[in-house]
């Protein structure tokens, strides 16, 4: 049975960075270090043969490497401030180089798919460059190796959200997308220097490329899998063959099976999804080379002359036999793990959405508004997801009531078909059980994305209540969920209509707030040094921005503005 909430929790990533400005935070490193075997060895600008030259090493060089390609024949280290790749049969590894993050500058954004420094974003910054001439490239990562992302234009200014440790490059976000440019070519505004920026920048939203490829990333799986059943056929055929031989009986040399080719991506699509693309399209490719070598053996075996009895040798079977076998299990875990990622062709049930993301895919239920969902969070169901169907004109009230058990949960809303656009987010305050977003004023009709996920150290061992309302045009005098506190029962607490809209005051949402008499929160991406006083931060607490709470305790910037 295939395992759910894999796409929700993929979107968790997006959501953590939208609520606040990413942290920057350096590349991790694996503490492996290499040492140069023989001496003239190059280091090339990306892991290839046959790849620009940056230099030479000679024998006894010791430093540490930083990344590895794909294939495991090449790792990346630091070369006079840039990257440069050497080859591995040309030195000593200390260390497990499997632990090394697999990279490759032609396909693999910096930082790898699961912590690109490269890609959507739209983070902001207090230091912001100027590109005082024109023909600049943004690139992929910090090396000219890295795909070109953009090319802006002569006097842009963005801001600048991060730099390598050698300061040779920074990384900009140039009209939502984020990448890097030589830092040579960037001014830097209002008296900053390079130095006040994080080593290896922040973290992208979505690797780059990948939005303009996701329907064909399901498209090549499903090629993929129908590939498979279309060589079926043919192993099936030379098994026969083979089976019949090995009984020793005769086979005809004639109409033998078709011989099927291998698979090949796009390098864009397979950039954009390599973690998932590449082992798929390395293990396709090796299953029909495994069932072509059956195939071959036979037509190899027709062409020998042939003994008397007419029957080919006992190795040859027996090694063909083998050969058979071997892609008999290629095929089945190729199946089982392209079954596991292709969403479902049959239309899924009235009661029910087909939601994607990142490459994986949830079935969830379809709820209404005034339904009272009643269920729970535990260790093997921390992630839930719901869809939403809005009129527009509705200005809806998401509750997420905790009635008994423990639990950290994050609510959040967001378009069904644009999930990383978060309408509201919220957690509860420390001491209470209700978490309320809301009203999210819907201006167009369609289809809305609520995900309810823990968030705690711990597993989570909780029954909660979920209410979704439509308050346009009602009068509000408290929240819609509580607890009976006779009964302990969950009560669904009615609201009354009236002519015109009351002002509901917003708790916890993802939304700014303008209320009169309440200070707003003048962006919900500013970090406690880019606000201007304690009532902006706890607006800003209040609009979904937790990073300004890292202990979680209701007080925001208390080292600084709310002491």
């Amino acid at each position: 049975m295939r395992k759910t909430a894999f796409a929700l929790t993929a979107l968790l990533a997006a959501l953590v960075l939208t609520v606040g400005w990413v942290a920057a935070q350096p590349l991790p490193t694996a503490g492996v270090e290499i040492l140069i075997n023989r001496d003239a060895v190059n280091v090339r600008l990306s892991p290839a043969l046959g790849a620009d030259i940056l230099g030479f090493l000679n024998a006894g060089y010791r430093t540490n490497a930083n990344g590895r390609s794909p294939d495991n024949q090449w790792v990346r280290i630091d070369f006079n401030g840039q990257e440069g790749w050497v080859g591995t049969a040309v030195i000593n590894v200390f260390g497990d180089m499997n632990i090394l993050p697999v990279a490759d500058p032609r396909s693999i954004p910096y930082g790898g798919f699961d912590s690109p420094r490269s890609g959507a974003s739209d983070a902001t910054s207090a230091i912001n460059g100027r590109l005082a001439d024109s023909g600049m490239r943004l690139r992929a990562g910090p090396s000219t190796a890295y795909p070109v992302l953009a090319n802006p234009p002569r006097y842009s200014v963005f801001p600048l959200t991060g730099r390598t440790a050698s300061n040779g490059w920074v990384q900009v976000n140039f009209n939502g997308t984020l990448g890097w440019m030589v830092a040579g070519f960037v001014e830097f505004q209002d008296n900053h220097s390079i130095t006040e920026l994080p080593v290896d920048g922040i973290v992208a939203s979505a690797p780059p490329q990948s939005d303009s490829t996701r329907e064909n990333y399901f498209g090549i799986l499903r090629l993929m899998r129908d590939r498979v059943e279309l060589a079926q056929p043919s192993l099936d055929s030379i098994r026969a063959t083979w089976t019949t031989v090995a009984l020793g009986d005769r086979a005809a040399c004639q109409n033998f099976p078709a011989r099927p080719s291998d698979i090949n991506i796009a390098n864009e699509l397979l950039a954009a999804n390599y973690g998932t693309l590449e082992p798929l399209r390395v293990d396709f490719n090796a299953a029909m080379a495994t069932l072509r070598q059956a195939i071959d053996l036979w037509i190899d075996s027709c062409r020998l002359p042939q003994p008397p009895s007419g029957v080919v040798g006992e190795a040859t079977v027996s090694g063909a036999l083998n050969v058979i076998q071997t892609a008999d299990a290629q095929f089945a875990n190729l199946r089982a793990r392209l079954d596991e990622l292709v969403p479902p062709d049959l239309e899924v049930g009235e009661g029910s959405c087909l939601f994607t993301y990142q490459d994986q895919f949830d079935i969830l239920q379809v709820i209404a508004k005034g339904q009272l969902i009643l269920d729970s969070l535990t260790p093997r169901k921390t992630v839930v997801g719901f869809c939403l169907d809005a009129a527009a004109g509705d200005a809806l009230r998401v509750e997420l009531l905790i009635a008994s058990g423990t639990a950290s949960p994050l609510l959040s809303v967001s378009p069904f078909d644009n999930p990383t656009q978060f309408l509201g987010v919220g957690r509860p305050v420390a001491g209470q059980a209700l978490i309320s977003l809301g009203p999210i004023q819907i201006s167009a009709p369609g289809r809305y994305l609520i995900i309810i996920s823990d968030t705690a150290e711990t597993p989570p061992n909780a029954d909660y209540a979920l209410l979704v309302s439509n308050i346009a045009g009602q009068t509000v005098t408290g929240p819609g969920l509580g607890i009976d506190p006779t009964t302990g029962q969950i009560v669904v607490n009615p609201v009354q209509a009236v002519s015109t809209p009351a002002v509901v005051p917003t708790i916890a949402s993802g939304i700014p707030t303008s209320t009169p008499g309440v200070v707003p929160c003048p962006g919900t991406q500013l970090n406690c040094n880019l606000l201007l006083s304690c009532a902006e931060a706890q607006a800003c607490l209040r609009a979904g921005n937790f990073t300004l709470d890292p202990d979680n305790d209701g007080i925001p910037c208390e080292e600084t503005l709310c002491k």
